[in-house]
């Protein structure tokens, strides 16, 4: 029993990966937040989407026991790394201390937590960009904001990956059956020992404040 977290950027396949690979295996797929609450607050208070990665994460943990893995459909870590990505300039500028904080309490609480592995989908903008224009029935909005996060996301997993070893899997998103194929010969047997750790989480919180996005992003 496990839990895997398929992360990558828009358009790289992530969850067309995650619903075939669920259909495939006949395990139960968690997709992000807004697939699953299209209705929000008015107005959204803070911690709305910070309770909404907690509810994904309780739903993992609910189905782990039915199923020999869950997969989640985008990291329930984002609004670290993404806000990073941008200067902390996004969600009503919510400040990286206020984010620590409240997610230090839900994994002390066990509210929330790590997934066992991670898999990070990457392929090169041209591709991305071609994925795009040849699938109409997705609304992609936000894309070519999105292509901004794609160096510093692979640099965030790169660091998590030197705390925790083999904690993130990298996959060259060419191909969805591929990619299936690595994610299922790989996925753990069993629940790792960093799920709830605060040192992992310390690390991702030091790494996160002592490194500029900009550093990554490509001229």
């Amino acid at each position: 029993m496990a839990i895997i977290s398929i992360e990558g950027a828009s358009a790289v396949g992530k969850t067309t990966t995650s619903s075939k690979l669920a259909s495939a295996s006949g395990t139960f797929h968690i997709p992000e937040i807004n697939t699953w609450w299209k209705q929000r607050p008015v107005p959204e208070y803070r911690e709305w989407w910070f309770e909404r990665q907690a509810d994904r994460w309780e739903i993992a943990k609910e189905n782990e026991i039915k199923h020999s893995f869950v997969i989640i459909d985008i990291d329930l870590f984002q609004p670290f790394w993404y806000n990073w990505a941008f200067d902390f300039t996004l969600f009503g500028n919510q400040s990286f201390e206020f984010v620590s904080d409240y997610y230090r309490e839900l994994i002390l609480q066990k509210k929330i937590g790590f997934p066992d592995k991670y898999y990070l989908l990457t392929t090169n903008e041209a591709e991305l960009r071609k994925r795009k224009m040849n699938d109409s029935t997705i609304r992609r909005g936000g894309f070519e904001m999105n292509l901004q996060f794609i160096e510093p996301q692979k640099h965030y997993f790169k660091a998590l990956n030197s705390f925790v070893p083999s904690l993130v899997t990298f996959i060259e998103s060419v191909d969805v059956d591929m990619n299936i194929n690595t994610i299922t010969n790989t996925i753990p047997t069993k629940t790792q020992d960093h799920t709830y750790s605060i040192e992992l989480f310390d690390y991702m919180v030091d790494w996160l404040s002592s490194h500029k996005a900009s550093e990554f992003q490509l001229s």
